[in-house]
């Protein structure tokens, strides 16, 4: 779920359109209380086509004459309105522009049509998670291309008796390097990247902890630059773990969504923005990794069918000795697997999860029977049992949205070698 910005407990707002601005931007003012933090709303005329080219348009955004940070653009995918983090400020008016970036290839069939502000005073609901959003630093080799882009950002709010904590993932358009393509679709059911960047702990309004997931997935305390009260971190690897020093040319402030993931996988933060999946598709398209039927050679792993191919599988796993597969049988008694059979591409850990299974044309179509199996993991001792709480099952429309539910949620325990199928609640045979 989202956090509902209640305009009531702003400090301010305003929009003003103003079509004279240095380098042809656009420029809203802002009153706001000593400290309030804002978001800036872009609203968009988008005319590409979808794949468009370029596939990133970037528009930097200047505070008091002041440049900011960059707010990314993704043409030919529908989105008419796009946020931005501004603050924390200082009390009095301020003057947000937005002018095409430098650094980027231009996107003409894409336009700026509207810029307006809200700010939130340290009394809101909203100023909680928002001053505490890490400012993010885009990795060098990203910059001016197309590839490993951040598309959004949300917050999780964990309640202790000592205070609250807060956790920040960035969600990227794919990783250049890391998982491989078909393992990532069967292992986690997309292709972008998932990544916890910083947590906080807070108590009393101070804070009383804070790390960041640094390069090998390492826990790190963050010891670096702030803005306010905000981490300023730096994407440093192929596979988009930060760091909390060095400095790049851009940097992001996505607007993060506090969501509630305690019986949802973090793949589900997509389903409330289709757009991703268009997105993941253009730029899967865009680096040739799509193949319907690849060889088994060494680019095997770093190719997949379609995205549009596979229905999409989720549960909630608790494994013992074993790991889990998603599977599906079509019309024609075919089983599919998400794993291909190859033990690698199983998964291997507790929670809740999210597998691909690549079915081909017309997934909705094609599906018999969906189920979960359970194998002993490689080198376990003897035993073990797979407790699945399987939840959901559905394929992407051509219009890359999550189609409804096609199976009825089910528990099952399962020994190794075990598999359970589940009611389908949507087309095909129950």
């Amino acid at each position: 779920m989202s956090i509902r910005r209640t305009a009531g407990l702003a400090a301010a707002a305003s929009s003003l359109v103003v079509a004279a601005c240095g380098g042809g931007g656009l420029r809203s003012t802002i009153t706001a209380e000593e400290g309030a933090m804002a978001v800036l709303s872009m609203t968009v005329a988008d005319r590409c086509p979808s794949p468009p080219t370029p596939r990133v348009a970037v528009f930097s955004v200047w505070v008091d004459g002041t440049r900011s940070h960059d707010v990314l653009l993704f043409p030919g995918i529908g989105l008419t309105s796009y946020d931005s983090l501004l603050g924390p400020l200082t009390g009095g008016r301020h003057a947000a522009e937005v002018r095409p970036s430098e650094l980027w290839k231009a996107a003409e069939c894409l336009s700026v049509q509207r810029l307006d502000a809200a700010a939130y005073s340290a009394e809101s609901p909203e100023h909680a998670v928002y001053r505490h959003s890490p400012v993010l630093e885009l990795r060098a080799d990203t910059i001016g291309e197309e590839t490993d882009l951040p598309l959004y950002a949300y917050a999780e709010r964990m309640q202790a008796d000592a205070g609250v904590t807060w956790r920040y993932t960035i969600v990227f358009s794919n990783e250049d390097g890391g998982t491989p393509t078909r393992a990532l679709l069967a292992r986690w059911g997309r292709t972008t990247d998932i990544e916890q960047v910083y947590e906080v702990g807070t108590a009393g309004g101070r804070i009383t902890r804070e790390a960041f997931q640094g390069p090998d997935h390492v826990t790190r305390a963050f010891a670096g630059r702030r803005q306010g009260e905000a981490p300023v971190l730096l994407v440093a690897t192929l596979n988009n773990m930060v760091i909390d020093r060095g400095r790049s040319l851009a940097a992001v402030r996505p607007v993060p969504a506090v969501v509630d993931l305690s019986r949802a996988t973090r793949e589900s933060t997509m389903d409330d923005r289709p757009w991703v999946y268009r997105v993941m598709g253009n730029e899967l398209a865009a680096e040739d990794r799509i193949v319907a039927d690849a060889p088994l050679d060494d680019r095997w792993p770093t190719v997949a069918p379609d995205p549009l191919s596979h229905v999409y599988v989720e549960a909630m796993l608790r494994l013992d000795r074993t790991v889990a597969v998603a599977w599906v049988t079509d019309r024609s008694g075919r089983r599919l697997w998400s794993h291909y059979g190859r033990m690698p591409l199983a998964i291997d850990r507790d929670g809740w999860v999210r597998s691909a299974v690549a079915v081909g044309a017309d997934p909705l179509g094609q599906v018999a029977e969906v189920g979960w199996a359970c194998l002993a993991a490689p080198d376990a001792e003897a035993g073990g049992s797979c407790e699945i709480e399987a939840s959901r099952a559905f394929s992407l429309t051509r219009d890359y949205r999550p189609g409804a539910n096609l199976v009825a949620p089910g528990r099952f325990t399962l020994k190794p070698g075990g598999e359970a199928r589940l009611d389908l609640t949507g087309p095909g045979p129950s």
